[in-house]
């Protein structure tokens, strides 16, 4: 299922009618990211296949205060985010196409991701990959980038075996001229995520003018998809953000080294402590979802770009 999936949740007001979530600074997020960062370090100190003695940790730790804050808001309660979180820690294997490479980084990843949930709760998710092909509130990167409206890099990924080959030959011709990635699935994605993106990829340009630009490497994707990539071994856990369209991942180890003091990271948290954006460290990228309170002013960017052209 991915979030707010139309066979669980009933209808949810757009995000322009959404409240607001309470991710200001003051407000429970950022204890609750403490209290993460905390458990997560406990976590280290377990072997790494102790599956029920991190299960045991994380039910142990999700009574606390921090913690219930914001699970409690999830869908079903606490109760019903406690056994979502149980089941993602009992199916976890090891994998080396994962962005959870080791126990605590699942715990981090999976309780940080429920700040998602909160936010787009009750959100129709794309189901199958048709729906997101057929999505009239999914726009296409293709003839924006043609029309040079996209401020950051993409590449689809290839869909037959001609164009596998010739990435691979790429890459061992050329290993670093670009991030080891699959590419985007679909190469389509609500206007809020491209205005959040493009902007982000203009302070940092700004700020490193002879650096590349922002790679992306996940944008939308189906709650059809999740399992195919879940099956492949890859962490994609369920529900998800990407599956309602308002998240997506930027490449982030590839570019460090053009980027030696961190202004990638710096530049998502601080919107992340702006109550824009919330950030996750997956390793090779960050992945990053929109807070709806914010959907309204970035939809709106996206427009006035787009009519300047």
């Amino acid at each position: 299922m991915g979030i707010g999936s139309a066979r669980e949740f009933p209808p949810h007001p757009t995000p322009a009618a959404a409240p607001a979530s309470p991710s200001r600074p003051g407000s429970h997020f950022p204890s609750y990211r403490a209290a993460v960062a905390d458990l997560v370090a406990e976590a280290g100190t377990l072997g790494p296949e102790d599956l029920p003695a991190a299960e045991k940790l994380v039910a142990g730790r999700l009574g606390e205060a921090e913690f219930a804050a914001v699970l409690s808001q999830c869908d079903g309660g606490a109760d019903a985010a406690a056994e979502r979180l149980a089941t993602e820690i009992r199916r976890y294997r090891p994998s080396t196409r994962s962005s959870a490479s080791d126990l605590p980084s699942l715990v981090r990843i999976l309780l940080l991701s429920q700040i998602d949930l909160v936010w787009w709760n009750g959100t129709p998710a794309f189901e199958s990959d048709a729906d997101v092909m057929g999505s009239p509130d999914l726009v296409d990167l293709v003839p924006l980038r043609s029309a040079k409206l996209l401020q950051f890099q993409y590449r689809a990924q290839p869909s037959g075996l001609p164009g596998r080959a010739r990435d691979w030959a790429q890459r061992q011709a050329l290993p670093a001229i670009r991030p080891r990635t699959a590419g985007l699935s679909f190469t389509r994605s609500r206007p809020a995520v491209i205005a959040v993106v493009n902007q982000i990829a203009r302070d940092l340009a700004a700020a490193i003018p002879d650096a590349p630009r922002l790679w992306v490497t996940s944008m939308v994707r189906s709650v059809q998809h999740q399992h195919r990539l879940r099956t492949l071994g890859y962490a994609a856990v369920l529900p998800s953000s990407h599956c309602v369209g308002y998240a997506c991942d930027v490449e982030m180890a590839w570019f460090r080294r053009f980027d030696q003091r961190g202004v990638l990271a710096r530049l998502l948290l601080e919107r992340q402590e702006a109550g824009q954006l919330n950030v996750i460290d997956e390793g090779q990228a960050w992945h990053l979802c929109i807070n709806p309170s914010a959907c309204d002013e970035l939809t709106a960017a996206y427009r006035a770009q787009s009519a300047d052209r």
